[in-house]
């Protein structure tokens, strides 16, 4: 269940929201990281050119007491946290806004007071080694710094709430666009399974969507009229048929009675079972075309499946019992209702009592059941005949379609087709099983 919920998610819709997203986050964050660099090599650069003039304003000075004098009256004006001036003479004299302490190429600085603290980002320095002493200029990295926070922010409360509510939109907009295709595909399955009624829902949309879903009906919409045509054919052919192969037989019949016995009257009498047996085939026909047409769910209504098997039962235990054959009934305490049309169902019942005892051999047992679990309600004819072979089963529910070893005994091949018309106008599933040995065909009705 969990799994079809979220099947949106693997949507191509779904998919291809994300991969744009994927990209549009992509590029700006490249560009946000491009436009970071440059600017921060222009800080960088800008303050090395800042740090290069204020070295240059030293030059002036003459001798180490002028530059020691200049040193101090620049720190005294000068917040530490932002440049700092420190000259180290050779006597160990220092002065400046702040200590340094040169260790290499690396210089150190600690605040001179509490007053007068340095900066928190670092300094970008240059060290000029002087006759008197060692000059020492540096500026704060403050500013790329806060460039670098400035960033920060902007990805922070910019890209990832674009792309946060762009991740939020666009999944709103393709699982609408799933929630379509699963539609889509709903209707399709319904009408592969022989629903041919089944339609998209275009609705007001006018998309790539609307125009498959309105091809869909459109598909839908002509096989559904050439099915029901050559329906209609079928039926009209055997409507039409029916009566004068009925007289027919009532001809041949009166002729079989004239005749006297012989040759002739065989041969009459063999053209007589024959017309019957067309009679049959087309009044068979006739009574599948109006269970597929929903004549026979007028008078639906609950329907206990114990009370009808045990009729059926009862009406050939005769004949079971005349070939020598034991007939079972393995049914509830309790009734089993499912809602239809108690005579389809018992004429569905009796041809598959009819099919077991045809192809049971004498002495054989058949077994009819009732139950009720989880998925609704089960109604199964099992015997211990030879069987289908599984690769048959599919097939077998066709109309006029028979096994090759079963055109030899009676039967028309369409017992199993009226079974299959009334268990789709029931809305139940028609299963053939191994009753090992044997064969089961069971009737599922929904819950």
């Amino acid at each position: 269940m969990a799994a079809g919920r979220w099947r949106w998610v693997r949507s191509t819709p779904i998919r291809q929201t994300v991969l744009l997203i994927i990209v549009v986050a992509v590029v700006n964050l490249v560009s946000l990281g491009v436009a970071w660099i440059t600017l921060r090599q222009d800080a960088a650069a800008t303050l090395s050119e800042e740090l290069s003039r204020d070295m240059a304003s030293f030059d002036v000075s003459a001798s180490p007491g002028a530059l020691r004098t200049l040193v101090s009256a620049r720190a005294r004006v000068t917040d530490p946290s932002d440049t700092v001036f420190v000259f180290l003479g050779n006597d160990g004299g220092a002065t400046g806004n702040a200590r340094a302490v040169i260790d290499g190429s690396d210089v150190g600085f600690t605040a001179r007071s509490q007053g007068a603290p340095l900066s928190d980002a670092g300094y970008l320095h240059e060290v000029r080694r002087l006759s008197g002493g060692v000059l020492i200029v540096a500026r704060s990295l403050a500013p790329v710094a806060d460039l670098d926070r400035t960033f920060l922010v902007l990805l922070v409360f910019s890209t990832l709430p674009t792309v946060a509510i762009a991740m939020f939109i666009g999944a709103l907009i393709g699982r609408v666009s799933a929630r379509r295709v699963d539609l889509i595909e709903t209707t399709l399955d319904e009408i592969a399974g022989g629903d041919l009624s089944a339609r998209v829902t275009v609705g007001r949309a006018d998309d790539d969507l609307a125009s498959i879903g309105e091809r869909v009906n459109r598909m839908a919409a002509k096989q559904e009229a050439a099915t029901e045509a050559l329906r209609q054919v079928t039926t009209d052919i055997a409507h039409d048929l029916r009566t004068p192969l009925q007289r027919i037989g009532v001809t041949l019949q009166d002729l079989e009675s004239r005749l006297e016995d012989g040759e002739a009257r065989d041969l009459a009498e063999q053209a007589g079972a024959e017309a019957d047996r067309a009679v049959a085939v087309f009044r068979a026909l006739l009574q599948i075309a109006q269970i597929e047409g929903g004549q026979g769910m007028r008078d639906a209504a609950p329907v206990d499946l114990t009370e009808v098997v045990g009729q059926i039962a009862e009406l050939y235990e005769p004949t079971a019992e005349d070939r020598g054959d034991t007939l079972v009934q393995c049914l509830p305490d309790q009734p089993v209702l499912v809602t239809g049309e108690r005579n389809i169902l018992g004429q569905a019942l009796a041809n598959l009592l009819e099919n077991a005892l045809r192809h049971t051999p004498e002495g054989g047992t058949i077994t009819l059941s009732v139950a009720r679990d989880a998925g609704g309600a089960v109604l199964s004819v099992a015997d211990t005949g030879p069987g289908i072979p599984e690769e048959e089963r599919d097939k077998v529910t066709r109309r006029l379609y028979r096994l090759e070893r079963s055109r030899t005994t009676p039967g028309n091949g369409l017992g199993l087709a009226l079974v299959a018309a009334v268990a789709e106008r029931h809305g139940a599933s028609l299963e053939l099983g191994d009753a090992d040995p044997g064969l089961v065909v069971s009737l599922r009705f929904p819950s």
